[in-house]
Parts: structure tokens; sequence; C-alpha cells
């Protein structure tokens, strides 16, 4: 008979096939530790993950089967940027409980494999266990002095602070990771660092640096034919060019980017590429394209069973019907997108369309209306503890207000709206709203009041690296 082995908190032992709680008589017939072809459905993991997988009933054998399954999902590298589809979250929330019932019972994961269940925890938004996952991976690593164990720790540890808006904190991880691969000699390792560093300065709107980060990863990614690492960096350059509204570029680089999610079988990436190319499609005015490939997308999602992403492609299939004057199909698709977020109770999803529900009255000059789901929206905000949102829901109520000429009102919205985007840094929203002050200090027939309030909107975007454009620029600020 084994002995049998105490585990570190004392409550279970080791059978020599398995973990049992102390005290527990366990009978097995001959040959039940033998290896077998079967779906994993253990009372630790709670559910079939992966399907013709070895497993044994040993917690080692365990382990091997979490990181199968983790990787069967996409958690594949050491570094993963890309979030798991609703389909694929279940999974991922008993793969977590796994790597804790077996960590609790003394056992020693891997740190690759806690690197693994640390991205599951921070893309899933569970940043506190995905750090514990990241700093018990760092120690691994520095105990068995695995140098690039530590920079990919390190990495993901950055990415975890650039999620919680810890900038300075990313870029200080970044930097000691890069050092590392850099004295590794790892070329790939370091292009996976040089695509978090674009990601920062994305964050920061430094897009031509951005740009050029994203360029060297691209270059570096294709000469280790790493098809994963294209991928991100051919769609964070298609992201750049369409914010600086060069949608040919993008268009060419999402292009690109889906020939490699269809090659890889990726379903999830392949439907948000669709969607990143309608949009482009809708701004280059090919409405016909744009419509088939937000269908193509819906169709993906509803095949995965997405619905946060169903709901989305509704919107932008609302979008497009308004464009070409369907009001009436848009109304309907804008409502059908609330009424998917409210029942996924995705607060924040239900904001953005009660958002897009008030700008849609509001352009039909429709402002009551338009009002009213302006302030559902605020609740929401409220609710969230959002300030930027709140601050944009009290703009747009200010606009309301502007329409039916309740200056007084409205200019009381706009200011609220200013001191917000002031305690948040959204820089984009301090411009807006000195510029709506600026109107309504012209119909007040203060010009002086006007031109300080609109010289100093277009003061606060370029001292933040933001383009002045549309009115501003066209009125020489």
């Amino acid at each position: 008979m084994v002995e049998r082995k105490l585990s570190p908190d004392g409550k279970s032992e080791w059978t020599g096939s398995e973990w049992v709680p102390v005290g527990t008589e366990v009978h097995h017939a001959p040959g039940a530790n033998v290896y077998t072809q079967q779906k994993i459905v253990d009372s630790v993991i709670m559910g079939n993950l992966t399907s013709q997988t070895i497993v044994q009933n040993s917690p080692e054998d365990m382990a091997k089967a979490m990181v199968l399954a983790l990787e069967q999902i996409g958690f594949v590298g050491n570094v993963q940027n890309s979030k798991p589809s609703n389909q694929q979250m279940s999974n991922v929330q008993n793969l977590l409980k796994a790597g804790d019932k077996l960590n609790s019972q003394g056992i020693k994961i891997q740190g690759s494999t806690d690197l693994k269940l640390g991205n599951a925890a921070r893309l899933t938004g569970r940043y506190q266990g995905a750090m514990e996952h990241y700093q018990r991976a760092l120690k691994t690593f520095r105990e068995e002095s695995n140098r690039s164990g530590e920079a990919d720790a390190l990495l993901n540890i950055g990415y975890l602070a650039l999620n919680q808006g810890d900038v300075p904190g990313a870029y200080v991880n970044f930097q000691d990771a890069q050092a590392m691969k850099l004295e590794l000699g790892e070329k790939n390792g370091e292009a996976d660092v040089i695509l978090a560093m674009a990601n920062l300065a994305l964050s920061g709107n430094e897009y031509e640096q951005a740009q050029n980060l994203f360029s060297q990863a691209l270059e570096i990614k294709e000469s280790h034919a790493d098809e994963n690492g294209v991928a991100i960096a051919l769609n964070g350059l298609g992201n750049i060019l369409e914010s600086k509204k060069e949608y040919e570029g993008a268009q060419l680089h999402y292009r690109q980017c889906l020939i490699i999610k269809r090659k890889q079988k990726d379903l999830e990436g392949e439907a948000i590429i669709l969607a990143n190319l309608s949009t482009v499609a809708e701004r280059l005015g090919n409405m016909s394209d744009a419509q088939r490939l937000t269908n193509e997308s819906v169709a993906i999602k509803r095949q995965i069973g997405d619905r946060r992403g169903e709901a989305f492609s509704n919107i932008q299939l609302a979008d497009q019907a308004k464009q070409r004057g369907d009001f009436v199909e848009a109304e309907r698709l804008y409502k059908m997108a609330l009424k998917m977020k409210k029942k996924l109770s995705d607060l924040r999803g239900q904001s953005d369309t009660l958002n897009l529900l008030g700008v849609f009255f509001e352009e039909q000059d429709q402002f009551v209306e338009a009002e009213r789901y302006f302030n559902e929206s605020l609740d929401i905000m409220r609710q969230l503890g959002d300030r930027q949102g709140e601050g944009i829901a009290q703009f747009n109520i200010g606009n309301t207000l502007l329409y039916r000429h309740q200056f007084e009102d409205a200019q009381e919205k706009f200011e609220l709206s200013l001191r917000l985007a002031k305690t948040v840094n959204d820089h984009e929203g301090h411009s807006d709203a000195l510029i709506q002050l600026a109107a309504i200090a012209e119909q007040g027939q203060d010009i002086q009041r006007r031109q300080t309030l609109l010289t100093e909107a277009a003061a606060v975007l370029r001292q933040n690296n933001l383009p002045v454009t549309g009115w501003l620029q066209e009125n020489g600020f």
C-alpha cells in the first residue's frame, strides 16, 4: 500500500492515484490508474473541455490536462492579447477554479501554465487572480533561473497594469522584459515586447510611435513565421490607419489579417476583422460591401454563440440603415441591440446603445426623446462609477437643451461635462465641451469669450497629441 502524503494545508492525502480528504478510505479496481482516452470530466474542472485527451487520476496529469484545455481554447503562447469568446468563457472559469484547487493542495504548477491561467483571468476581467498567477509564475521562473520565462511574466504583468490604467507601471515592466529579451538574443520574444510598447503608445494617442512599433514587430514576426504575432501587428496597424482616416491602407491590413484568421480557423478573430472591414467600407462609401461584411460577421457570431458580438453587429447594421435613410429599420436594430445588452446584463453596452439611440433621435430633431435616452445612459454611468461616461452623457444632454435654445440649462450641463472630462483626462471631451460653451457665448454676443474658448479647445488637443480637425481646423484654430 502506498504511504499517504499529507497536503500542505492538511486537508488532503495522496493515495498514489489521487488526492482525497483526510481520513477517506478509497478502493480502486485493478488497472484503474492506466491512461484512458476520454473527455476531461472532473469534479475540479467541472465540464467537458476537450475531447480525446489523455488523462490520469494524478494531480500532475490534471495539470497537463489543464494546459491542453487552455491551448484548445486559444491560450497557446506565453503572451495573450485576444479575449476568449462567450462560448469559451465558461471553460475559462472552470480552468481558473482548477488552478486554484491544485494550488491550494500544494501542487506545483509550471510557470508557463501559471502564465496561461493568468492570461485567462486577465482577459476575463479577473485582475486580482491574474496578478496572483503572474507573480507565482515570476517566482517560479526566477527560482529556475529561466530569464526568458521571467521576461514573459514581466510582459504580462505590464499588460495587466495597462488594462488597469497604470501606464507608468506598464512601461517599467515592458522595459525590463525588453532588456531581458535583448540580453538573450530572442528576437521573436523582443517583438512581443515591441507589440506591447505599441499598444502602450496607442493608449496615449501617440499614433506615429505606435505605427512605427507595430511595423517593427510585423517585420520580426514575419521573419519568424509567427502568424499570431503577424495578425496582431496587422490589426494594430489597421486600427491606427483607420483612426488617421487612411481607410484604403486600413482595409489592406485588415484583409491580410483576415487571411491569417481564416487559415487559423479563428472564428472569433475572423468575425472581429470582418466587422472592422465593414466599418472601413462604410467610411469609403461602399455601403453594399459594408452591409455584406457585417452580415458575414453576424453569421459567425451566431454560429459561435457570441451574443455580445451579435449585438455589436446589430448596431453596425443600424448605422448602415440610418445612412441609407431607412430610419424605421435603424430604430428597430438599435432597440434590438439594446434588448440583447439587457439580457446579457451588460450595463456598459446598454449605456453605449442608449447613447446611440439618443443621437439617432437627436438627428431627427426629436430632442425630448433623445434627452430621455441620454438620461438613462447617465443613470447607468453613475451606477458604474464611470466619470468619463457620465461626462459624455451630460454633454449629450447639454446638446438637446442647446438645440431647444435653453441656453442657461445647456451651459450648466456643458460646464459639468467639462469638469468631469478634466478629472479623467478625457482631452477630446474637454475640447468638445469648450466648443459648445463657445457656441453659447456666441448666442450671448460675447465674441471675445467665444474666441478664447475656441483657442483653448484647439490647444488642449495639440498639447495631448490629438489632431485638430473638423470645424476647428476649418475656422483656423
